[in-house]
């Protein structure tokens, strides 16, 4: 069979951008939410839009955000926002091998649009058979488009957040939106362990400034998550 041509940089952006086009139906309410959770937590407009660039991850944005609010030291916020983004790191050495070949300001670029929906979206599509020099730009097609509709969308609910009374209490919007991103992702028993003692450590700290009891039981849960998973893999 002869070769498959090899997609242009254009082709490959425009095929990113499509793979990524259904999964902004979730992201547009998400970060809406994560915007007016900013304003909940008394950050002001443009702090809300500035640690939404900075950060790039709903997550780590939330997590900073109950810091920031509670007064806590910097090293503090930033840690925390590091161990809730440790998965990161895997994402980025499963891509590494083919992205070897790249420049390192190509690479730094890569590794700050790095998200859950464009790593698994990069990966099957470069699982996928023929050699394509261009590949990384389906990578940039998926990230730019994400990248663009999560922060408009984080303005939007910023705009709507700063608008809100602040009689209204918004503090509720946080616990929520956590609990519709633990939810879905809950599928192992490990994944299940981890949640329960991450909460149980969390409460049990609860007493502790600048919120540490965040951090304590992200620690807590990532490891004893690593633990039983990697004892499951054993028996398998």
């Amino acid at each position: 069979m002869p070769a498959l041509p090899d997609p242009s940089p254009r082709q490959e952006f425009i095929a990113g951008s499509r793979e990524v086009a259904p999964s902004l139906v979730g992201t547009i309410p998400f970060g809406l939410v994560v915007g007016v959770a900013s304003a909940a937590a008394g950050l002001t407009p443009f702090e809300g839009v500035a640690l939404s660039v900075l950060a790039f991850s709903g997550i780590a944005q939330l997590v900073a955000m109950q810091l920031i609010a509670a007064g806590s030291p910097l090293l503090i916020t930033l840690a925390a926002s590091f161990i809730v983004s440790l998965r990161l790191l895997m994402y980025s050495a499963a891509l590494a091998p083919h992205l070897a070949h790249l420049s390192p300001r190509w690479r730094w670029l890569i590794a700050y649009l790095m998200t859950d929906q464009s790593f698994a979206m990069t990966v099957r599509r470069y699982g996928e058979p023929g050699e394509r020099r261009h590949k990384h730009w389906f990578f940039m097609g998926a990230s730019v488009t994400l990248y663009w509709t999560w922060q408009l969308a984080v303005v939007a609910g910023v705009l709507a957040g700063a608008g809100v009374p602040s009689s209204w209490s918004l503090d509720f919007v946080v616990v929520l939106t956590f609990i519709a991103l633990l939810v879905p992702v809950v599928r192992t028993r490990a994944d299940f362990a981890a949640a329960i003692v991450a909460a149980t450590m969390a409460l049990a700290t609860a007493g502790l400034p600048y919120r540490l009891s965040l951090v304590v039981g992200s620690i807590a849960g990532i490891v004893v998550g690593l633990v039983l998973d990697r004892r499951h893999w054993r028996r398998a």
